[in-house]
């Protein structure tokens, strides 16, 4: 082999290994799939399949609920935001965000992740932003199905407010998760604060103001200013959002 060869033969073998931003956009595209389906994969235990059909019984069980009811009972878009997306996703959020380092933990591969050569933290960046992802996606698809088979809703605005309580949610839990050693202590002490949260919620009238945690966009109350709720529907939006990567921030 002469030198010429050997310059051919190492840059065939280097293009094999191209960093991400070297990649043309479509190899890009099958990269960024490929590492959402292999973290799909490790965040529902390869039981994807199982948390679909979950979600479907459901849907079907409050749709065929919903059909029952007369016409004026039947659910409208500020019913379905709670029941269909928030209710659901919620307990999704708390789920996975149990298993997220637990899981880990008990296959003992948790001091593997921590020792992956670079920076360990893209490794739970990388999970946690899958995991919402997966969420969102989830909420997009629930929202779509309501809207064809329930109610004319807002698809991605419905999707996107069912969304961001159960991102503050899932980041209460990891963070304790953490916190406590333990997805299980974690699970029952989230179940805990959004309990105290919905008492308290009640007890001082908080329901219709911009702090409560489930805030419905869709229920305005006949006394105040659409356009002062839409305001504080922004504020109350940015201020979960925020305070979820807070959560997430610290349990990293």
């Amino acid at each position: 082999m002469n030198a010429r060869d050997t310059l051919k033969l190492l840059a065939k073998d280097s293009n094999l290994y191209q960093s991400f931003s070297q990649l043309d956009r479509v190899n890009q595209i099958k990269v960024s799939l490929e590492i959402l389906r292999s973290q799909a994969a490790i965040l529902f235990s390869k039981k994807i399949a199982w948390f679909i059909a979950g979600l479907l019984t459901y849907f079907v069980t409050v749709y065929i609920t919903n059909y029952r009811l007369p016409v004026v009972q039947r659910l409208t878009q500020e019913d379905i935001l709670f029941s269909l997306l928030v209710l659901p996703l919620l307990i999704l959020a708390v789920f996975l965000n149990m298993q997220l380092i637990s899981s880990e933990k008990d296959k003992r591969t948790l001091e593997v992740l921590f020792t992956t050569a670079g920076s360990r933290y893209k490794v739970w960046i990388l999970r946690v932003t899958t995991l919402s992802l997966m969420l969102l996606l989830t909420a997009l698809g629930i929202s779509t199905l309501a809207f064809f088979s329930i109610a004319d809703i807002s698809v991605v605005a419905t999707a996107l407010h069912g969304f961001v309580p159960a991102f503050l949610i899932g980041g209460v839990t990891l963070y304790f998760s953490v916190k406590f050693r333990s997805g299980l202590a974690a699970g029952m002490v989230t179940a805990i604060v959004v309990v105290l949260t919905l008492m308290f919620s009640d007890g001082f009238n908080l329901e219709e103001t911009r702090y409560f945690l489930f805030f419905n966009p869709y229920r305005v109350p006949r006394e105040l200013d659409p356009e002062t709720w839409n305001i504080w529907m922004w504020q109350n939006r940015i201020g979960t959002l925020g305070l979820g990567m807070l959560l997430h921030f610290f349990a990293l």
